[in-house]
């Protein structure tokens, strides 16, 4: 049998089906055997959804080894003995099978059609060439047809293979792993001197002890994670989530995995951190001064052009745009796979700048961040992680018992640890090590809840507490204390206004440190224990009114009713959800259709859907520059104060000559302290310098030279705001040249 599937698969390479051992000519049935290379079929396709099968066994064929089909074999006993039954000759169309292929994949692939005599009667053959390793797997871009009611024969985005003798969807990590690898079929046992060891892709990842010494389970995070890769629209990925998940390992593992396999079409892996500590499960305490890659969004962009090939004198005179730019081209002509692990250590204006450089980036390059902080416009290119699911924590349980040396636990007993731990293998760990120690586990568990797991949940936590805005710690703190309020209560116990207690409740719900279940129809907000016993620890170093707070709710009581926020939030969201990814699909009018239908919902207009409205308005094709600025200004008047609405609202009122209004615009995201100072006093500069010129093809010198004077005060200032040499130099030249106009002008007068 060995020796017969090795001739097989010598066929399958060569793309001619024949007996080893032919008898006078002819072709004997036991001469061949279904397997990974070779499958039967009883008839010849004759309509659509026939053809439509044998494209699909094609492709998986394709994907994994190449192979052939045979027509005019029957099955007289399941996967046991079969019998030739023969089919006309020309029964097979190779062309419409080349076609269909095309169709449903848009690639060009091998197929052929030949015929063969087996036992005296007629068979064709249809032979498919095996992948080339360097070419990605081939999965449908478009549904299959209808075989049977409400059944489709394959649907977009499936991707097939052969799994020995039957075809399978890749739907587990490993399928993917072995899609990229040189897949060596199972049945043939190569020697050692035949199988070629490849070694991995060019890569800067660390030791693995220094980010995940055991890696187990995240099946489903895995899965997803190579889907996105297979996405040809998807150049960005986020993995979010608390500290203590396993963020980092993640991340590791499958950057590992891609270098290992060398998967098309990246030629190296990129591996940038911002992590100054480390927390040690089995120290208790954080490895300080770890080697970081950069520290804000310039210096992410440098390490990512000198990966690239760039060196430090192509930065010289460049400002943070530009230096963006420059990686971004970098990334264009490479094909990398890039890691930016904790993304969140920067400000949030510069995690804004990474994520847009990803989603900018286009060509064989895709970037994969790991962050506690959800800062997506879109969940789509988002992976939440949560703890480990219930049978991978049981399985992370016994390997880790079984390192540490410790007795067996019954499945019981490992539920009660990942009820306490969440499910969090930085928790687990360091709950287990001290157990090693000679605690027993109850004993452990208790001194993990108490003082020696306080360590291992500030490593998760204190860094995001610390960051929150004042505003966030109030709102955080009265729901710890209040356990579960709903909207109103929150609302009633704090004073604030609608808009400032949403951006209370999104910076929280952004860092997972509160999550909003329905009860009913209203929305109430939890923490988890462990958070809420940590925030009273921390009480009297949270720098608010602590006390006044507390007593404040006990005079409220808890009486307020819910608004059915839950209802309205859940309406915004997923209306910008789906109208980004008509957007994304080349849909842009049916993106502001979405805003528009979701709006008409609303008792009132959302302000998050007004800035979606007119960020999809300048997406069309010409741009409806003024349906965008009457978005702008409502979603202003209705208290957003979101930075990207100032940034596309000035542009906006730029583009349609309102050089006034975009002033005005500028001044107030410098009277707001909006974003970077000296980007708008160069923006003012630029209205300004804009109106001058505007002037001066009127014949209004006065007026210009006026308007041009403003633009040099303007830059006077930007030059006083300036940090650092690359942006004084650029507001220097800007400067210069707004002075060398006024010279112009006042000549002309």
């Amino acid at each position: 049998m060995q020796d017969l599937i090795l001739h097989l698969h010598k066929c399958a390479s060569t793309g001619v089906l024949h007996a080893a051992e032919p008898n006078n000519g002819e072709a004997e049935l036991g001469s061949f055997v279904e397997c990974e290379v070779l499958d039967f079929k009883r008839q010849a396709p004759s309509d659509a959804g026939e053809y439509a099968k044998v494209v699909r066994d094609l492709i998986a064929l394709h994907n994994s080894y190449g192979g052939f089909i045979v027509f005019g074999v029957e099955e007289v006993v399941k996967d046991r003995e079969f019998a030739t039954c023969g089919v006309e000759p020309g029964s097979i169309n190779p062309a419409r099978l080349r076609d269909l292929s095309r169709t449903y994949t848009d690639s060009d692939i091998r197929i052929t059609v030949s015929p063969l005599v087996i036992q005296g009667k007629h068979t064709e053959v249809a032979w498919v060439a095996k992948r080339p390793e360097k070419s990605l797997p081939v999965y449908f871009k478009k549904n299959g047809p209808e075989i049977s009611p409400g059944k489709l024969c394959f649907k977009k985005g499936e991707l097939v293979f052969r799994r020995i003798d039957n075809n399978a969807t890749a739907s587990h990590p490993e399928d993917y792993e072995f899609l990229h690898s040189p897949r060596i079929a199972p049945s043939i046992d190569l020697p050692a001197s035949e199988v070629i060891a490849r070694p991995p892709l060019e890569n800067s990842l660390p030791d693995r002890a220094l980010v995940c010494s055991e890696f187990i389970g995240r099946s489903e995070d895995l899965l997803d994670l190579w889907m996105w890769l297979q996405d040809d629209f998807s150049r960005v990925r986020l993995i979010a989530g608390e500290g203590g998940l396993g963020k980092t390992s993640l991340a590791y593992h499958f950057a590992q995995e891609i270098a290992k396999q060398r998967v098309t079409p990246f030629s190296q892996v990129i591996w940038l951190t911002a992590k100054k500590r480390q927390f040690i499960a089995q120290q208790d305490k954080y490895q300080e001064d770890r080697i970081t890659d950069f520290s804000c969004a310039e210096s992410l962009f440098k390490s990512i052009s000198l990966a690239h090939g760039n060196i430090d004198s192509d930065f010289e005179e460049l400002d943070t745009r530009e230096i963006q730019q420059l990686a971004l081209a970098s990334c264009n002509s490479n094909s990398s796979f890039i890691v930016v692990d904790d993304v969140d250590s920067l400000t949030p204006e510069d995690q804004q700048r990474a994520l847009e450089l990803g989603m900018r980036v286009n060509g064989n390059t895709k970037i994969l961040i790991t962050t506690r902080v959800n800062f997506s416009y879109s969940p789509d290119n988002v992976l939440k992680l949560d703890g480990l699911p219930e049978a991978e924590f049981l399985e992370y349980v016994k390997v880790m018992r079984i390192k540490y040396s410790l007795p067996e636990l019954k499945d019981s007993k490992i539920d009660h640890i990942r009820e306490v731990t969440g499910g969090s293998p930085l928790f687990t760990d360091s709950l287990l090590r001290l157990e090693r120690r000679g605690l027993p586990l109850e004993n452990a568990i208790k001194q993990w809840r108490g003082q020696k797991g306080i360590e291992a949940r500030k490593a998760a936590l204190l860094r995001e507490v610390q960051q929150l805005s004042r505003d966030a710690k109030r709102t955080l703190f009265v729901i710890c204390v209040l356990r579960n309020p709903s909207y109103a209560e929150l609302s009633q116990a704090l004073s604030y206004t609608d808009q400032t207690l949403g951006d209370a409740l999104q910076e929280l719900t952004g860092l997972f440190l509160i999550s909003a279940p329905s009860v009913g129809r209203e929305a109430r907000y939890t923490v988890d224990p462990n958070t809420a016993k940590l925030v009273s620890e921390l009480e009297q170093s949270l720098e608010i009114d602590h006390a006044a707070l507390r007593s404040g709710i006990s005079r409220a009581g808890r009486d307020a009713v819910g608004i059915s926020m839950n209802k309205r939030s859940g309406i915004v969201g997923q209306a910008i959800s789906h109208a980004t990814a008509l957007l994304n699909s080349g849909d842009p009018s049916g993106a502001v259709k979405a805003i528009s239908d979701a709006q008409k919902k609303l008792s009132t207009p959302h302000p998050d859907l007004l800035l979606a409205e007119g960020r999809f308005n300048l997406n069309l094709e010409p741009p409806y520059h003024d349906n965008a600025s009457k978005a702008f200004s409502a979603a202003y008047k209705l208290g957003q104060r979101k930075k990207i609405l100032f940034d596309l609202w000035f542009e906006t009122e730029m583009a349609r000559n309102s050089l006034e209004q975009a002033i005005e615009i500028a001044r107030g995201a410098l009277d707001l302290q909006i974003g970077d100072s000296c980007d708008w006093h160069e923006a003012l500069a630029r209205a300004y310098v804009s109106l001058a010129q505007k002037a001066s093809a009127n014949k209004s010198t006065d007026a210009s030279v006026r308007h041009a004077e403003a633009a040099i005060e303007s830059l006077e200032q930007a030059s006083k705001a300036a940090k650092g040499d690359i942006r004084q130099r650029r507001v220097n030249r800007l400067l210069a040249q707004a002075r060398n106009l006024r010279s112009q002008l006042r000549d002309r007068s």
